[in-house]
């Protein structure tokens, strides 16, 4: 066998892993490529994709931000309502506070000019004893028993309250021709939570249902 023919086969395997790792070249060039534009276009997707997902992301901000101030408002407006009816209720209440206590007043100076009458006729009378006797050792002991000035107290305005509004509810009864004992007790006022008129309606009233469950 001559050495040209020896090396022949050599000469074939060397152009062959030669060929062979061009191609593996050009396969991975191209295969890198191919990477990269997958790359490119799933960025291009996503960018595109982004600004649709930030688009939808605001109108459903919006739309929340409407329904948020749609209910504000309408909180709003239910308080402010709420705030007037208890407004007026105090106010009427406070009518009827100022009618008691006018009431109330007005019957204290009348019982005090009473009193003051009472006493007058009463210290007239002692002074016409005191008058008509001459001998001195009994007016010395008359004297003594000189009546004592009317006492005159802080004016109790809650328990005359009760007494006009007892006094009232006679005269009520006896309007529609009913009659009541003269000890029947006065008829309960209505129990109202202190500041009652802060609690909403709905609140207030379901406190009364549950003080009063019949």
């Amino acid at each position: 066998m001559t050495e040209s023919a020896a090396n022949h086969p050599n000469r074939f395997l060397a152009d062959l892993t030669q060929a062979m790792r061009s191609t593996a070249e050009l396969a991975k060039l191209s295969t890198l490529e191919q990477g990269r534009d997958n790359a490119r276009v799933y960025v291009e997707q996503m960018r595109a994709r982004s600004l649709l997902d930030a688009e939808e992301l605001r109108k459903a901000a919006e739309g929340d931000v409407a329904t948020i101030r749609d209910r504000s408002k309408a909180q709003v407006d239910r308080v402010r309502k709420e705030t007037e009816e208890r407004i007026g209720r105090r106010r009427e209440l406070l009518d009827q506070e100022l009618q008691d206590y006018t009431a109330a007043v007005s019957l204290e100076f009348e019982r005090t000019n009473a009193r003051v009458e009472a006493y007058k006729t009463e210290v007239d009378r002692f002074f016409e004893k005191i008058l008509e006797g001459d001998d001195p050792s009994l007016l010395a002991s008359m004297a003594s028993q000189m009546p004592e000035p009317p006492p005159f107290v802080e004016l109790d305005r809650e328990a005359l309250a009760r007494e006009l509004r007892a006094e009232r509810q006679m005269a009520e009864a006896a309007e529609r021709g009913e009659t009541a004992p003269a000890d029947a007790p006065d008829a309960p006022k209505e129990k109202l939570p202190d500041h009652w008129w802060l609690d909403s309606p709905a609140k207030l009233s379901a406190r009364k249902k549950d003080e009063n469950p019949g």
